[in-house]
C-alpha cells in the first residue's frame, strides 16, 4: 500500500521531515520489482536497441548496443524512482507542476553525466571529448518531462491533473438545518404540514417538528422554492419533474421519488418559474 502523501514528507511548519524521506523511498521502491516496471523496461530496451536513438544505431554492434541500453534504461529507472520519492517527501501530493519539473531536474542531473560516463566508455566510435554532458542532461530532463506528464495524465501519480479540481457544490445551509438531525450538507426536499407538525423530507430521510408551515417556510432562506399546495412546499432544485393524472390533476415529482399535489391556487407559482412550461410539456408528449 502506497504512503499517503498528505500525512508524510512535511511537518506542520513546512519543512522537511526527514525521518519520513527513508519511508518515502521504501514506498516508492516497493514498485521498482513489479511486473509492470518489467514489461515497461523490457519495452523500452527492445525499441532502444532496434531504433538505435542518438547515434547509436550507427555506432554501436547491436551486442555493445544492447549492454549500452541496458545499463542507461536500468540507471534511468533507479534515478527517476529516487527523484520522485524525493520530490513526494518535499512537497507530498502539492503543486503537481513544480513536482513533475523538480523530479526531472533531478532525473536530468543526475542521469546526463551517467550516459555519458557509460557512452563515452562503451561506444567504438566516439569518445568523452566528442560527447556534451550539457546537451545529455538537457535531452534527460526533456525527456524525463514527458515521462512524468504522461505518468500523472494517465492516473500514475495523485493528483491525476495540473489543474485545482472545484469543490464540490455543497446545498445551502439554512435556519431549520439546526433544527434537523440530520447532516448538516443535507438537501430539503419538501416540507409538509400535518396538523401542528411539519414534515421534513431531506436527502437523509425525513424528520418530523412541531413547527407551523409558515415559520418552516421562513427559515428556508436562502434556498429558492415555492408552496405547491396550502400544505405542501417544495425546494425547486429537488424537482425532477411533472407528472399529471388523467383527470388533469398535476403532481411534482422530487428527486427522492416523492409525488407532491400542485393546486390550482399555486399552479401561477410554477407557471411563473416556468417549470410547467418546460417539464410539463414533456410528459404530456410521451
Amino acid at each position: 500500500m502506497l504512503i499517503n502523501a498528505y500525512e508524510m514528507g512535511m511537518d506542520k511548519s513546512g519543512t522537511l521531515n526527514w525521518s519520513n524521506l527513508r519511508l518515502h523511498f521504501v514506498d516508492t521502491f516497493s514498485l521498482l520489482f513489479t511486473s509492470v516496471t518489467f514489461y515497461v523496461w523490457t519495452s523500452a530496451l527492445v525499441f532502444a536497441v532496434v531504433a538505435g536513438p542518438f547515434g547509436s544505431y550507427d555506432t554501436m554492434s547491436w551486442p555493445v548496443r544492447t549492454a549500452y541500453w541496458a545499463a542507461v534504461i536500468t540507471a534511468a529507472f533507479v534515478i527517476g524512482f529516487a527523484a520522485r520519492a524525493t520530490m513526494r517527501a518535499l512537497l507530498a501530493g502539492r503543486h503537481p507542476a513544480l513536482f513533475d519539473l523538480g523530479a526531472s531536474f533531478l532525473v536530468g542531473i543526475a542521469l546526463g553525466p551517467v550516459i555519458w560516463l557509460l557512452r563515452g566508455g562503451m561506444d567504438p566510435v566516439l569518445g568523452h571529448e566528442d560527447l556534451s554532458v550539457i546537451s545529455i542532461t538537457l535531452n534527460s530532463f526533456l525527456i524525463a518531462c514527458g515521462v512524468f506528464v504522461v505518468r500523472r495524465q494517465i492516473g500514475a501519480e495523485a493528483p491525476a491533473s495540473y489543474w485545482a479540481e472545484p469543490e464540490p457544490e455543497t446545498p445551502a445551509q439554512t435556519r431549520l438545518h439546526r433544527r434537523l438531525s440530520c447532516p448538516p450538507d443535507a438537501e430539503i426536499h419538501r416540507l409538509t404540514a400535518n396538523n401542528h407538525y411539519v414534515e421534513v423530507a431531506t436527502s437523509a430521510g425525513i424528520e418530523t417538528l412541531r413547527l407551523r408551515l409558515v415559520d418552516a417556510i421562513e427559515e428556508m432562506e436562502p434556498v429558492a422554492g415555492t408552496c405547491t399546495h396550502r400544505s405542501h412546499w417544495v425546494s425547486f432544485a429537488a424537482i425532477s419533474g411533472i407528472e399529471r393524472e388523467s383527470g388533469g390533476k398535476l403532481f411534482v415529482m422530487l428527486k427522492n421519488g416523492d409525488r407532491v399535489p400542485v393546486s390550482r391556487k399555486y399552479r401561477p407559482n410554477l407557471e411563473d418559474a416556468g417549470l410547467i412550461d418546460s417539464l410539463d410539456a414533456v410528459f404530456q408528449g410521451r
